[in-house]
């Protein structure tokens, strides 16, 4: 199912159809971070309109999901650890200020294999463990 990736609020989304696409645009964003110093989280849109965001930029990120109702449930990656500090601190879009509890941190590759798997289904992934928000 193809993904719409908003790197930036000022710039349209990219669109991505196969896994190699998908994965040249996370990593773009990936080094852009990495340049900026910074983590940044990117949204990305199935053609059914459920939508996941993802950050980037590091060996760790968080996942959230929601349906395209908007109504609830939606969830976040569920990581290791049940705490709550450290703060995860990325910019949404590169720009807007976001934080996540460390209970919701996972490794990038597990997220990175999560988004491939929205890319197939366009359907909440069950290759990682969820939380409810």
């Amino acid at each position: 199912m193809p993904l719409r990736i908003t790197v930036h609020d000022s710039t349209e989304p990219t669109s991505v159809e196969d896994r190699s696409q998908l994965e040249a645009v996370l990593q773009t964003a990936s080094e852009e971070a990495r340049r900026e110093n910074m983590l940044g989280g990117v949204f990305i849109e199935a053609e059914n309109g459920n939508f996941m965001t993802m950050v980037v930029g590091g060996g760790e990120t968080v996942l959230s999901f929601a349906y395209a109702h908007l109504n609830p449930p939606s969830y976040a990656s569920k990581g290791a650890s049940n705490e709550i500090e450290p703060i995860l601190t990325c910019f949404l879009n590169f720009q807007h200020h976001t934080e996540f509890p460390r209970k919701n941190v996972i490794p990038y590759d597990d997220g990175a294999k999560a988004v491939a798997q929205f890319l197939d289904s366009g359907k909440l992934p069950t290759c990682i463990s969820w939380e409810e928000v």
